[in-house]
């Protein structure tokens, strides 16, 4: 760098304008070369730090964000509404074209049996929420009992429980899976009053209010937490098969091809075996050894 722009690169950099900086030769010589007004100018050098670090920080969301990948691409393309009664294009894009049900702390509830795509559009509604500069995490109701429990005790608990409350919006799957214990159903509880008109929830269960109780052991607690999910809320009750079973991949039929059954590919012979060594009766013949018919071979070891 000319050392004339030193002072300047070192100006920008202590203002925080890095990346700015790291392109500064590159700004000055398209500006020198432009007859745009000042203003225009400096809109587009900052203009250079902005995008750079709305960038950064949108990927340090998404791995924050802890989101499952799936053998599909995140998108509405991936999930066919056509097969799922509950649940609409028009709604989930109605939800990802403004967030202001998380400013609002609205929370939506995701019910239906397994394998209906739950927790896909979950996921496709947190990725987007991302995008538009939120802070979202993903946590099976398991490892957030986990952590509520070892959050006294163990430093990375704490940490992830800190990030937890701080995040905008809580993606919660599996719940009426884990059957919690009386202090841990406590402590869930707590979160959830912490959470109340203060950030969104999305939650993700197989199972109907009704077995809820359940899952938390005490219907008191149950009711609380009800309580609070459903007073700002949007429940969605998903129908239809489970797109497993209909994507059900064999071994035969989808692997034959490569390893040659039920094509009409000869079967691989066993290493050390020779063909055309068993009789008509499948009975194995002895390999007879060069020049030494089986007889004879008998008669030589005799003798020797």
């Amino acid at each position: 760098m000319d050392d004339t722009l030193r002072p300047l690169r070192n100006q920008l950099v202590e203002l925080n304008l890095k990346h700015l900086a790291d392109h500064l030769e590159d700004a000055l010589l398209a500006a020198s070369c432009s007859d745009k007004p000042y203003a225009e100018l400096l809109h587009e050098f900052l203009d250079v730090e902005i995008r750079q670090r709305r960038t950064l920080g949108k990927d340090k969301r998404l791995r924050a964000a802890n989101l499952p990948t799936f053998d599909k691409p995140l998108d509405l393309d991936g999930f066919d509404f056509g097969k799922r009664t509950g649940v609409t294009r028009r709604q989930i894009v109605e939800l990802t074209s403004g967030f202001l049900w998380i400013d609002k702390a609205y929370n939506l509830l995701f019910f239906g049996s397994s394998g209906l795509g739950k927790t896909f559009l979950s996921c496709y509604i947190g990725l987007r929420a991302v995008e538009a500069g939120y802070h979202v995490l993903f946590i099976s109701l398991n490892d957030l009992a986990h952590l509520l429990r070892t959050e006294h005790a163990l430093s990375r608990s704490r940490t992830r429980m800190k990030q937890i409350r701080a995040c905008d919006l809580l993606i919660l799957d599996e719940v009426g899976n884990t059957i919690l214990e009386r202090q841990e159903a406590n402590r869930l509880f707590q979160l959830v009053s912490d959470f109340y008109q203060q950030t969104s929830l999305i939650v993700i269960a197989n199972k109907g209010f009704e077995d809820w109780a359940q899952t938390l052991g005490d219907n008191v607690v149950t009711a609380a937490v009800m309580d609070r999910l459903l007073h700002k809320c949007e429940i969605f009750n998903i129908g239809g098969d489970s797109w497993r079973l209909d994507n059900q991949q064999s071994i035969l039929r989808n692997l034959a091809p490569e390893s040659g059954l039920e094509t009409g590919m000869p079967a691989p012979r066993r290493p050390g075996r020779r063909p055309g060594n068993r009789s008509s009766t499948g009975i194995e013949r002895p390999i007879p050894v060069e020049g030494i018919l089986p007889d004879q071979r008998k008669r030589r070891i005799r003798t020797e």
